[in-house]
């Protein structure tokens, strides 16, 4: 059963609140807008509907409508640039696009909900089937307008939410704030979760750099919140642990990797305000949550991801015995159906199999806690000498609390750093050559005023490149 399904099981429970207008949505009249839409757009055959969100309402209702009308909906940022826009629409040639008032070509356009429109397609296409399972497309994981998507299916979404709603322990008086775009999978994992335990949500667009999104979270009593690094970061700067919020039991974090210092900072807090503290990880082709770290064991654990969420699996496939680390592949039916680079290839079947691998290299301890140490394919050969970058970021984090981003080749490593000062810039270089016992001549340390990300807060090494670029001439 999918959480659609249930929603007439949590009858007159709050289901979503409008942080502006106050408007409430119950699970009844959240059942009745998607058993309306339903019976409106019901075909023969699956048709795909582009939803450009945001965090309002109506795109929760558009969303679970969609889905219960058994359709594949592809979830994109609101704020996506015009001409990756125009990009995506031409590979994936949706049949109905649903935006505000815009004009697209080849579509004619009618009212859909309050301010959304409903674009169909006037021309039929000849493309093959969409695989039935299909039912929702999210960018990979740290792109916006990327055309390779992930598929999912209602398996993966079930499964995915049942397990977070265990882990985190959600139930009918939980409410959480959309702190995350729900374009993003670890921000729709939040809307799947809450809705599958009859929680709430309160839906806002404000970022939490406002005061506004804080006297929200206090004045409808927000239980939960949930960020990426950077929102932590942010938090820190902001002084959060100053702010009295009474009614926060749960914070978690996933998206990339967040430092120790700010993993201790939050843990600390969490033991001071008596709020749980949950780190985790996960990947858009594990339809989000992979494992997580307990919040009783978080202290001990500092820098491991944790172990396998409920009804997952996790190994480490290793090169030979001898190693410490290996690939970690995950095990569970939140894995992905596959990807897609165009329309044809939404026909595709199950080319996984419940079995993912992650691309990321990570070692376990004697308790089963797993503990990432790079990437597969972010190695370095320095005059012999083998180089994880994402090894030399998270030193360069944990020694001077820098936020940075290291590329290279294998006659040069450089470190984009964000810093105003010039001084720590010689600190690292010693640090690296003190390390790695490499030659200062092939180490290059550059400043930048803020790493870029992608809208879902990681590090986006395609900007960064072009920011080199730029630094460099």
């Amino acid at each position: 059963m999918s959480f659609w399904d249930s929603l007439s099981n949590f009858s007159n429970n709050i289901a979503l609140i409008d942080e502006i207008t106050e408007e409430t949505v119950t699970y009844d009249a959240l059942n009745s807008h998607a058993t309306n839409f339903s019976n409106k757009f019901s075909f023969d055959e699956k048709k795909l509907f582009l939803l450009f969100c945001d965090n309002s309402i109506e795109n929760i209702i558009l969303y679970t409508s969609i889905l219960k009308s058994g359709n594949t909906v592809f979830l994109a940022d609101s704020k996506m640039d015009e001409s990756l826009r125009i990009n995506l629409i031409n590979i994936y040639v949706p049949d109905f696009i649903i935006d505000s008032e815009k004009v697209y070509a080849k579509y004619s356009g009618s009212h859909l909900l309050k301010h959304y429109f409903l674009f169909e397609r006037i021309e039929e296409i000849s493309s093959s089937k969409i695989f039935e399972p299909t039912a929702v497309l999210l960018s990979t994981s740290g792109t916006t307008g990327s055309p390779k998507l992930v598929r999912l299916s209602n398996l993966n979404i079930q499964s995915n939410a049942n397990s977070i709603v265990e882990y985190l322990n959600i139930g009918v008086n939980e409410r959480a704030i959309t702190s995350l775009p729900i374009s993003y999978s670890y921000g729709l994992s939040i809307i799947n979760s809450h809705l599958t335990a009859g929680a709430s949500l309160l839906c806002t667009n404000k970022s939490i750099v406002t005061r506004d999104f804080w006297k929200s979270f206090d004045k409808f009593k927000c239980t939960s919140f949930a960020g990426v690094p950077y929102m932590y970061q942010t938090l820190q700067k902001i002084k959060f642990h100053t702010m009295n919020l009474p009614s926060l039991k749960t914070m978690t974090q996933a998206g990339g990797r967040l430092s120790e210092e700010y993993i201790k900072y939050f843990f600390n807090l969490s033991k001071e305000k008596g709020f749980n503290f949950f780190v985790m990880y996960g990947q858009t082709e594990a339809t989000a949550r992979i494992s997580y770290v307990p919040c009783e064991k978080l202290e001990t654990k500092i820098g491991s991801i944790g172990i396998p969420i409920p009804e997952g699996r996790i190994e480490l496939r290793k090169n030979s015995v001898d190693d410490d680390s290996g690939e970690l592949v995950y095990h569970g039916k939140n894995v992905m159906l596959g990807y897609a680079s165009n329309r044809e290839d939404l026909s595709n079947d199950d080319e996984l199999k419940g079995q993912l691998l992650t691309g990321d290299l990570a070692r376990v301890d004697e308790d089963g806690f797993f503990y990432i140490t790079g990437r597969t394919k972010r190695f370095l050969k320095i005059f012999g000498l083998r180089l994880n970058l994402d090894e030399v970021e998270k030193l360069i984090e944990n020694q001077f609390q820098l936020p940075n981003a290291c590329f290279g080749s294998d006659d040069k490593i450089t470190v984009l750093v964000e810093v105003q000062d010039l001084k720590p810039t010689e600190l690292i270089k010693n640090k690296l050559i003190e390390i790695y016992k490499i030659h200062h001549s092939v180490i290059e340390i550059k400043q930048i005023s803020q790493i870029p990300v992608t809208s879902s807060g990681k590090k986006d090494y395609a900007k960064i490149k072009e920011v080199l670029n730029l630094v460099s001439d």
